[in-house]
């Protein structure tokens, strides 16, 4: 179960000044998380992010209650694996009446949020490739995203679905991530 104290698996709330800790494992300066899961029920969407060893998970909590504010909280526990399989769990069995916890996809970034006349929607970067490395870091280029609309449907409006709104998604549905800026070499003269 997920630590409710300050110890060394929980992380400050981002209005404190975060100072590197002596603990690689904790300390969030010294790991990213590259791969996420995008899960759903009816009032939420829930974004689990994990490092490379899949050791930590950290959790977005995007609400889907309002059909056009966008509502994100971080949830400041860093979970282990069998506490995030847990946190899961609890979710699923607490939204059993009303359709449980889903999985959505699986991604490697999140591109963003972005409204166009009603609804919110969340960019999830799909499909990556690998183009390079600088300083021994790899650099990806992104070959497929997805658009999710954040609002659940039942509260979505009749301009969400209006053909204004439905015109922009077709729009950008094959051009918005269509294009990858690789990293050219510099020549200094």
């Amino acid at each position: 179960m997920a630590k409710s104290d300050n110890s060394k698996s929980r992380l400050p709330p981002s209005s404190v000044k975060i100072q590197p800790s002596n603990d690689p494992e904790t300390d969030p300066v010294s790991y990213s998380l590259e791969k996420f899961r995008l899960y759903e029920t009816r009032q939420r969407f829930y974004l689990v992010g994990s490092d490379r060893t899949k050791k930590l998970f950290r959790v977005l909590k995007i609400d889907r209650s309002e059909p056009s504010e966008l509502n994100i909280s971080e949830d400041p526990v860093v979970y282990s694996s069998q506490e995030i399989n847990n946190l899961l769990q609890r979710i699923a069995e607490g939204n059993r009446a009303t359709g449980g916890l889903n999985f959505v996809v699986k991604a490697y970034g999140i591109a963003g949020c972005i409204k166009f006349l009603e609804s919110y929607y969340l960019i999830l970067v799909t499909k990556r490739r690998q183009i390079g490395f600088i300083c021994g870091h790899v650099i990806y280029g992104i070959d497929e995203s997805q658009l999710f609309t954040i609002p659940h449907v039942s509260v979505q409006t009749d301009v969400a679905h209006s053909k204004a709104e439905l015109r922009i998604l077709k729009l950008i549905e094959n051009a918005m991530w269509e294009f990858c800026w690789t990293l050219l070499p510099l020549s200094l003269p």
